[in-house]
């Protein structure tokens, strides 16, 4: 008998513990779709707006939001209900005046409400660089994307951020992964916290370093150096 793919759906019990939705109201929950994010670090559309945001109680009523447009993620109009929202995504629902980014808070998907400046712009950390043929070198995103750079211009590192425009799509700048660099903690014990870099330790190849930030309080936060996003002074959870 001839397979039929993977599955667009799984148990609530076994759903990514990221996820912020009640396991036992019922038994099947619906899979993200192959895009951007990873399926353990990220929330189907359909229910972001159903379970997180509540505007509307069932699939169908959340399903004909999206179908009508209303919905823009990262600067475009998205109409797929397992479209995967995660990290740093911008959405938009622009009847209600409306923005939010999200984010990971304690170890769950979170929306952040923004202003309508801050729409223009998505944080992305570089996670890889590859080198291409024709003297070019790629940048691989935490999201998926990947952008082609001169290289003569790479001055950049894995572990800064780019400054995606939105919706246009391009970069618009870079924030280094260095002293004095405004972090913001996405995975660990201090997942949701910002704080200042003050030191990285680093240890043997392939072992992942230290970080020492100093939160607003003067408190010191030890994490993993690979838990870190930069981002700006203005950043707010």
């Amino acid at each position: 008998m001839a397979g039929h793919g993977k599955s667009r759906h799984l148990k609530r019990m076994a759903s990514p513990t990221v996820l912020p939705l009640p396991r036992k109201t019922s038994k099947w929950f619906k899979k993200t779709g192959p895009g951007a994010h990873a399926l353990l670090q990220s929330i189907p559309l359909m229910a972001l707006l159903r379970d997180v945001m509540h505007l509307g109680k069932t699939r169908w009523e959340v399903k004909k939001i999206i179908s009508a447009g209303d919905i823009i993620v990262d600067g475009v109009k998205v109409y797929d209900e397992r479209h995967a929202v995660g990290l740093m995504d911008v959405v938009s629902i622009p009847k209600m005046k409306k923005n939010f980014r999200v984010l990971l808070n304690k170890g769950k998907i979170a929306l952040s409400e923004i202003s309508g400046d801050e729409v223009g712009e998505k944080p992305c950390k570089i996670t890889g660089k590859t080198v291409i043929r024709g003297s070019k070198v790629q940048l691989n995103m935490h999201d998926g994307r990947n952008y082609l750079i001169e290289k003569e211009e790479d001055q950049f590192k894995v572990g800064d951020t780019a400054r995606l425009a939105l919706p246009s799509q391009k970069l618009a700048g870079f924030l280094k992964l260095e002293k004095g660099a405004h972090c913001y903690i996405y995975q660990g014990k201090h997942c949701g916290k910002t704080g200042v870099l003050k030191e990285v330790s680093v240890f043997a190849y392939g072992t992942p370093g230290n970080a020492v930030l100093e939160d607003d309080t003067g408190n010191k936060l030890i994490t993993l150096k690979d838990y870190l996003f930069v981002v700006d002074k203005g950043f707010k959870i």
